[in-house]
């Protein structure tokens, strides 16, 4: 009864974390705009009328409400914002959440295939590596993983780009339909999250061979690959769930430059493209809505990792 006590408590406390971190985020997501050297009222009357007037733009900012204090701006946006009423995009005059349920479905379709990618690859080389003992191979492993977090994801991006859509041609700059509109996404996002995570787990497989009850196996003359299969391999795995999900919330984060290089209009892509047309009312909804994810990712490590602590009794 007191450890589901505590475990409530916990996740209490990780509801008001995510509620403080979204207040915050939010709110530098106003002031940032405000302290913006472009007037989104401006950039929209220019965008919309060309060579506006004084009084056109001042008219855009009253329709849009940005003639208010900043304090009041906000507190509007936080009521509307329990009505699911983000406002209104000043890009193509559409709701911001139908822009964000239109582009949703695309940026979790690059993310989990970035997520199946990755999750293959690191197991592939951990099992390589751990059962096949060989110091060049685990060297030339961890070359290619330094390497594949030191260089950005959309120069890799903009390389796999040009070797399949240019050079090879076996694929379109953009427009493709199906899975293979996300296939070069997923890879350039996989590669960057198993050279992160791929350590980790080697790690977790070098901790576990050395646990004492492998050890007592192991004297008993159990074989070494059902050692690995049956104990070894499932327990590292279990243990590295936690890094996992944050994983998830890596790739999020990192999906909106990937996007934007393979023209899919994702989250990623209508992010760059409310910066670039100064679409307040977008950017305010797209970031909220992406620190929101991003924060889920993170709070499910953690309550998975305090899990397997209670399990394993650390």
């Amino acid at each position: 009864m007191l450890e589901l006590k505590v475990f409530r408590n916990r996740i209490a406390n990780k509801i008001f974390e995510l509620v403080l971190t979204l207040l915050i985020v939010s709110v530098l997501s106003f002031v940032l705009m405000k302290l913006s050297p472009v007037d989104p009222a401006t950039a929209y009357a220019k965008r919309h009328i060309g060579s506006p007037s004084p009084e056109q733009i001042e008219e855009v900012r009253l329709r849009f409400g940005f003639d208010k204090p900043l304090y009041e701006q906000y507190f509007n946006w936080i009521k509307n914002l329990f009505s699911l009423d983000l406002g209104q995009s000043l890009s193509n005059g559409k709701p911001v959440w139908d822009n964000i349920m239109l582009a949703l479905p695309k940026t979790l379709s690059v993310v989990f295939f970035s997520a199946i990618l990755q999750v293959v690859l690191v197991l592939s080389l951990g099992c390589i590596t751990f059962l096949w003992k060989s110091k060049i191979i685990n060297k030339l492993i961890n070359l290619l993983c330094l390497i594949g977090v030191s260089i950005p994801s959309f120069y890799i991006a903009i390389i796999l780009l040009d070797i399949f859509a240019v050079k090879w041609d076996l694929l379109s700059v953009a427009g493709n339909i199906g899975i293979t509109n996300y296939l070069l996404p997923a890879i350039t996002l996989g590669i960057f999250g198993a050279s992160f995570y791929y350590p980790l787990f080697k790690d977790a497989l070098d901790k576990e061979n050395g646990e004492y009850y492998i050890m007592f196996f192991r004297a008993n003359g159990l074989k070494e690959f059902t050692l690995f299969v049956k104990h070894i391999l499932p327990n590292s795995i279990v243990k590295l769930i936690p890094n996992f999900f944050q994983s998830i919330g890596l790739m999020i984060a990192n999906v909106a430059i990937v996007e934007g290089v393979f023209s899919i209009p994702g989250f990623g892509y209508l992010i760059v493209n409310s910066v670039i047309n100064r679409d307040a009312t977008m950017i305010h909804g797209l970031v909220f809505f992406l620190a929101l994810f991003i924060a889920l990712a993170n709070i499910i490590s953690d309550l998975i990792n305090d899990l397997l602590i209670k399990e394993r009794g650390d």
